[in-house]
């Protein structure tokens, strides 16, 4: 009988122990934030964020839980947690939701409590934005150059340049393709692009943008462009690269011998990069399409498809296929320009 008690008394004392080691580290989780369901259910834990009206918690007894915002009636955080409003106004502190829908956020002191309607909050614990600039960009150069009994010579270079801060970017592009052969110019093609694209959320844009173009074989001396239009950021991560626009743009072309010629036009585009197995092999389509509506307009497509297989930090090999399309070409010049390139690029 003694020994029956003894055993039992140092089975408790062990697993009191347990359980006090054990609320040592669950309990500053679990009092991190506390929160009541429409149907009287409570969970408490870590707030990590509540974006799009979906409420991301930790709990140390389910793990993580999602929870729509909408079945949420009271609400009682720490004061770390940091608390985006509709009208961007950013607030840190303690936040309390009440079942009359009222919401306070007590500030560190001396800050006076800050109250408002449930409508008014937009966002916990919101991403943290960096403004700086990031660069990034690319070049391609590809070419031969025969001497002796071959005499052909050929130069593409192709280039980019972007600057993107949350809410802006601004993109250069150039790209040459230059040919001779037997001592006469069998390609000069020059195509300078630069845009500025401003934020209005996340994915969604508008743009300014001007181009500049040349073609000696195609009797084209310059061909420029200036144009605006709104922009979709579909997807924008390490793997993909996904945009389409549509706008307006005021062409202007000169020739050499054939008439000039200026129109209104309308414009599309679709950018699209996309990386596989493990970033070894790299995807690239840009399309741009400008088409007038006027009489003397022609409908301008330019597009460049390929791949880029990296071999060295920055360095790739890539294979390229350009397409340049005019519908109304000056007369005995070709609608059509194609050309495939291999060459040597450098990312950054």
């Amino acid at each position: 009988m003694c020994f029956r008690f003894r055993t039992k008394f140092l089975r408790t004392r062990v697993m009191g122990g347990f359980l006090a080691i054990a609320a040592i580290f669950v309990t500053p989780v679990a009092l991190a934030a506390k929160l009541t369901l429409g149907n009287g259910d409570q969970i408490s834990g870590e707030i990590i964020s509540l974006q799009d009206q979906l409420l991301t918690l930790n709990s140390p007894l389910f793990g993580t839980v999602k929870i729509p915002w909408g079945k949420v009636v009271e609400l009682r955080t720490d004061s770390g947690v940091r608390i985006e409003l509709a009208d961007g106004t950013q607030l840190q502190g303690q936040l309390l939701l009440q079942p009359d829908g009222r919401v306070v956020v007590a500030p560190k002191q001396p800050n006076p409590e800050v109250h408002m309607l449930r409508t008014d909050l937009a966002r916990i614990n919101p991403p943290v934005i960096d403004p700086s600039v990031k660069y990034s960009g690319r070049a391609t150069l590809g070419g031969t150059f025969n001497k002796g009994n071959s005499t052909d010579e050929m130069l593409n270079f192709d280039a980019e340049l972007v600057a993107r801060t949350p809410d802006k970017r601004y993109v250069i592009n150039m790209a040459v393709n230059e040919a001779r052969a037997f001592g006469l110019t069998t390609a000069s093609r020059r195509l300078l692009t630069a845009q500025h694209d401003i934020f209005l959320s996340q994915k969604n844009y508008v743009f300014v943008n001007a181009r500049a173009q040349s073609d000696v074989l195609a009797d084209l001396d310059l061909r420029t462009s200036l144009g605006t239009g709104y922009g979709r950021q579909i997807i924008e991560n390490a793997q993909t690269k996904l945009s389409t626009e549509a706008g307006v743009s005021y062409v202007s072309e000169k020739y050499e011998i054939a008439p000039d010629r200026s129109y209104p036009a309308l414009s599309l585009a679709l950018n699209y990069e996309q990386k596989f197995f493990d970033n070894s092999l790299v995807f690239f389509n840009n399309t741009h399409m400008t088409g007038g509506y006027h009489a003397s307009a022609s409908t301008l497509v330019t597009n460049k498809l390929g791949i880029r297989v990296p071999i060295a930090k920055g360095l790739n090999l890539t294979t390229q296929f350009n397409l340049a399309y005019e519908s109304s070409p000056p007369t005995g010049i070709k609608p059509k320009n194609s050309s495939l390139i291999f060459g040597v690029g450098y990312v950054f």
